[in-house]
């Protein structure tokens, strides 16, 4: 590994903004292969993230947000205190494509992340709660 990054705090409109700050910076100090869409995949996980929390009713909350650099490729792992993304959802993202959702009012955004980056992962974490891993490679230099 190259670099780490990780950073905590309160799941609310404020984080999605920093967050969002941090992915520009990381994408252009990584250079990775599609810097618009990484950071448009990771605003994107934050806000779900933020969501979620909220969702809970938890006031103080957070979220965090890691950045693993390595030669090949940055992975973003996003993870909420809220109640993560059932098992069921996830089972049928798998199974769906971004036409599917077209028209409805919510679900994009997961099929989104999953579109852009070039890995996405559910990582089971204490308490049954998933976390979000995503890659993107990195430009050849």
């Amino acid at each position: 590994m190259v670099c780490a990054w990780i950073m905590r705090c309160r799941a609310d409109e404020e984080a999605v903004l920093v967050c969002h700050l941090l992915a520009e910076q990381a994408a252009s100090l990584f250079a990775v292969r599609d810097a618009e869409l990484f950071v448009l995949a990771v605003h994107e996980a934050v806000v779900n993230a933020v969501k979620a929390v909220q969702r809970a009713g938890m006031e103080a909350g957070t979220i965090s947000l890691s950045f693993f650099v390595t030669s090949a490729d940055v992975a973003v792992a996003v993870e909420d205190e809220g109640g993560g993304v059932p098992a069921d959802v996830i089972e049928q993202l798998d199974h769906m494509t971004l036409s599917d959702v077209l028209l409805a009012e919510s679900g994009r955004g997961l099929l989104f992340i999953r579109e852009i980056m070039d890995d996405v992962m559910w990582v089971e974490q204490k308490g049954g709660r998933r976390m979000l891993v995503m890659k993107m490679s990195r430009n050849a230099t």
